[in-house]
C-alpha cells in the first residue's frame, strides 16, 4: 500500500508545484535534502564502523566473557534451546551488551 501511496504523494506535489509556479522551490528542497541525506548517512556509517570495531575488540577480551556469564541465567530462560557454550549464546550476548551500552546503530551488525 505504501509503495502506491508515496509515489502517488511525489507525483501530485510536483504536479501542484509547476500549476502553481513554485518549481523552483520544489528543485531547491530536492538538494537540500539530497545534501542532509547523504550528510546523515555518512555520520551514521562512521558511527556504525567505529562502534562495531569497538565491539569487536570487546569481543576478543576477557571482559565481554565476563558479561556473557553475567547474562547466562536470563539467556536461559529466554532461550531454553540454546546450549551455553553454542556461538548463539555469544552473539545474543553480544547484542544486548551493545544494546545496554546504548549502541543501538552497531548492535545489529556486531559480528564476533
Amino acid at each position: 500500500m505504501l509503495n502506491i501511496l508515496w509515489p502517488a504523494f511525489i507525483i501530485i506535489s510536483f504536479v501542484y508545484a509547476i500549476l502553481s509556479g513554485r518549481i523552483s522551490q520544489i528543485n531547491n528542497a530536492v538538494f537540500e535534502s539530497t545534501a542532509s541525506a547523504v550528510e546523515l548517512s555518512l555520520t551514521l556509517l562512521g558511527t556504525m564502523c567505529f562502534w562495531s570495531g569497538i565491539m569487536n575488540i570487546a569481543a576478543n577480551t576477557s571482559l565481554i566473557e565476563k558479561l556473557i556469564k553475567m547474562l547466562n541465567p536470563i539467556l536461559r530462560r529466554l532461550f531454553p534451546d540454546i546450549n551455553k557454550d553454542d556461538e548463539a549464546n555469544k552473539e545474543i550476548s553480544m547484542n544486548i551488551i551493545a544494546n545496554i551500552m546504548g549502541l543501538g546503530n552497531a548492535a545489529t551488525p556486531a559480528r564476533t
